[in-house]
């Protein structure tokens, strides 16, 4: 068998289980986070606290600098990127004896790019996943080591589906760590070209729900893609604008001849329904406004009545 030292790169508290599962025996020589990241800082100088590994702070600036530095004096003969945010140079990238190993949190090659857990709500998925792949000059197109995946459920938001993916990735970083121990050839399989997706940032347009022609599952997947990420998806009425954060579908409509995105009701007893285009009624149960976070039905405060129409 042979020792594993690895290289943690990361910027994400996603990783955290995954970090846990190498720190719990004694794997990592060292763990490298963006400077600006605070959160994380914290988050590891509690982890790591009398373990002796070192912390190291990247500056965005420097950081190729720091990278060669870190192979130099700490020997990792294994990098693991975690949710890691800057490009690598080949140069670095052949530095360890085992390579760059990248944990992306979403299934490869269908999911590239740098929010996989938001695209495959938005795509309206059945499965979700954590991927582990070497690292190539591409973004996310190196070669998979190994595969984890779950089937989503309708109540997954972007919150929950992360917290499963960070536990998911543990396993993962469990089943990696013996594939490392073990030689120091790493088996893995080429990505199939013909079933890649890349993913840029989703733009305002992407994260709006669009009542004339999105079905109610549509707008539920969209709704729990933006909770907590952009703290929900944009909608308006007569101008006024705000966040839909939680919704559910509360079966048929006996309105058939009213148009989507037609209001209801908004009142206590049977709080804000909404008709969608598919003949759904679809119960807006929590929104953020500027002034705060509220119950659907409680929009009836700020003028919100049955028979408006959303905005789109």
């Amino acid at each position: 068998m042979n020792d594993v030292k690895a290289l943690i790169l990361c910027n994400n508290p996603i990783a955290i289980p995954g970090i846990k599962e190498f720190l719990f025996y004694g794997k990592v020589v060292a763990i490298a986070i963006p400077k600006r990241n605070k959160e994380m800082q914290h988050i590891l100088q509690q982890l790591i606290q009398d373990t002796g590994v070192p912390l190291v702070l990247l500056d965005k600036k420097d950081y190729q600098t720091q990278l060669r530095d870190c192979m130099e004096k700490y020997q990792p003969n294994v990098a693991l990127m975690m949710t890691f945010p800057f490009k690598i140079t080949p140069e670095i990238l052949a530095m360890p004896e085992k390579g760059f190993i990248n944990f992306h949190y979403g299934l490869l090659p269908q999911c590239r790019g740098p929010h996989p857990i938001l695209w495959h709500l938005l795509n309206n998925d059945e499965e979700a996943g954590i991927t582990l792949h070497k690292v190539d000059d591409g973004i996310d197109t190196g070669a998979i080591i190994l595969q984890e995946k779950l089937k989503m459920e309708e109540t997954d938001t972007y919150g929950i589906l992360q917290g499963k993916l960070a536990h998911l990735a543990a396993k993962a970083a469990a089943n990696l760590l013996k594939i490392l121990s073990y030689g120091s050839i790493i088996p893995s399989t080429p990505q199939d070209a013909s079933k890649a997706a890349y993913y840029e940032m989703p733009t305002a347009e992407t994260l709006t729900i669009k009542w004339k022609t999105m079905t109610a599952q549509q707008i539920l997947r969209l709704v729990n893609a933006c909770n907590p990420w952009n703290k929900g998806a944009g909608t308006a009425i007569q101008g006024w604008g705000f966040l839909v954060m939680e919704t559910e579908i509360a079966g048929d409509s006996d309105q058939k001849d009213i148009l989507p995105g037609t209001i209801v009701s908004c009142n206590a007893s049977e709080g804000l329904l909404v008709q969608t285009c598919d003949g759904k009624k679809l119960k807006i149960t929590i929104v953020c406004l500027q002034e705060g976070f509220y119950s659907g039905w409680k929009l009836a405060g700020f003028g919100v009545q049955a028979n408006q129409q959303f905005d789109t």
